[in-house]
């Protein structure tokens, strides 16, 4: 499997997704990694169904899609999509070692919530939020703030201070 992204975005499967990183980058298959919903399957149909023709969607757990990654062979053009960071750490945390290390993840859009404080205009963080990034920082993992593939990615060290 060839992933093109990391992208963590808590609206998952939407119109960003499908109209602007889907087309640029040529996508065959998103993985939407994501414990709770691996295990909602109303949800998974509902996520699987919104794809388009050509593309498959899968939502699997961290475990699942580590276990995916390690065993492939495919050569699809495929994004991996995060609800949380925190399962962007615990995939990273699998395959860190291994030929397939996470080297980027990209903040997409994390909503306003309780704990939460606004960091940039579609990105809100909880102190665990930042931790989790830091976790992956010292993994050696890029992390940066991109909405649209037109928009300059910006190092998340340079809105976390």
């Amino acid at each position: 499997m060839y992933i093109t992204a990391y992208r963590v975005d808590e609206r998952l499967v939407h119109g960003q997704i499908m109209t602007s990183w889907l087309k640029y980058l040529q996508l065959k298959r998103i993985i939407v990694v994501d414990n709770q919903l691996a295990q909602d399957d109303f949800m998974s149909t509902v996520l699987s169904m919104s794809a388009p023709a050509g593309v498959n969607i899968e939502i699997l757990s961290v475990d699942e899609t580590a276990k995916r990654l390690m065993h492939s062979d495919s050569d699809e053009r495929t994004m991996l999509l995060f609800k949380r960071i925190s399962a962007a750490l615990e995939l990273s945390k699998k395959l860190e070692g291994t030929n397939i290390p996470i080297t980027e993840l990209n903040l997409g859009n994390l909503g306003s919530l309780p704990g939460r404080v606004q960091i940039t205009k579609n990105i809100f963080l909880s102190n665990e939020e930042k931790e989790q990034i830091k976790s992956l920082q010292d993994m050696g993992v890029n992390v940066f703030l991109q909405m649209l593939y037109t928009d300059q990615a910006i190092p998340v060290s340079q809105v976390l201070l």
